[in-house]
């Protein structure tokens, strides 16, 4: 014999609850019918109850199980009524994710050192209004980097993911592990470089520990800052929120490079 789940069991307990309140209701209405009878005094007919402590009881009782009726009813037709579907977050995943030719879409994530497929595409960062302090902050901060340290570009044919590599090496960085790292992981580079999300908002301490790593194997900052200028042919990086800076960084590797 199929068992009964609970759900199915409360749905029959409650239409048996509205089933006897209806009764209830209906009973004690016909009790209160039968406790008075009209007399015709004039042109018009007057009630007179002929029991009137009967009379009382079935209206209570009436009163009573018409407003748990009324109750049992609505609880009824708000679980019967379709819901609306839960919307699903995903879990953005830790890992980086290079630039994709088919689909414009950034990881919006660090770059980790550990070594594990990619799986999970993340959303592109949406766009923030940036207050002033904000933007003056950001300012300063790049305008720290002082220093453009030049690469040899001419490296790039040697690019190969060994010890150099800036996300899964354990060695030194060389400038053509910093150029694979730009053109594969534009937003880590902007936010290694920036030391902030692309939204604006801190880094995190796992974020802080990576990028300390990776300045201890000798990348810098001031390597990043020259090669994206180098790359874009900017004199200067413009004074925009890094989002858009991202972008444009972007869609320039995915029309002259990959």
């Amino acid at each position: 014999m199929k068992r009964i789940n609970s759900a199915t069991a409360f749905m029959i307990a409650l239409l048996l609850v509205i089933g006897v309140l209806s009764i209830g209701t209906f009973s004690f209405f016909s009790g209160m019918d039968n406790s008075y009878i009209l007399i015709q005094k004039g042109a018009t007919p007057v009630r007179h109850i002929t029991n009137h402590y009967n009379f009382i009881q079935n209206k209570r009782g009436f009163i009573f199980s018409l407003t748990f009726l009324f109750s049992a009813v609505s609880l009824f037709i708000m679980i019967v009524l379709p819901s609306e579907e839960p919307v699903t977050v995903s879990k953005v995943s830790s890992a980086p994710e290079p630039v994709a030719r088919p689909v414009r879409e950034s990881s919006g994530i660090s770059a980790v050192v550990e070594q594990i497929p990619v799986e999970a595409k993340a959303e592109e960062p949406k766009a923030v209004r940036i207050i002033p302090e904000e933007r003056e902050a950001q300012d300063s901060a790049i305008d720290s980097v002082t220093l453009d340290e030049s690469l040899d570009a001419e490296v790039f044919d040697e690019i190969k993911e060994g010890e150099d590599d800036v996300v899964y090496g354990s060695g030194p960085i060389s400038d053509a592990a910093i150029i694979h790292f730009v053109h594969k992981f534009p937003d880590s580079a902007l936010k290694f470089l920036y030391r902030k999300q692309l939204d604006g908002k801190a880094l995190t301490s796992t974020e802080e520990e990576i990028y300390l790593g990776w300045e201890q194997r000798h990348m810098t900052r001031g390597k990043i800052k020259s090669y994206i200028k180098a790359l874009l042919d900017w004199k200067e990086l413009p004074k925009k929120p890094l989002y858009e800076i991202w972008k444009e960084i972007r869609d320039h590797i995915f029309e002259n490079i990959q």
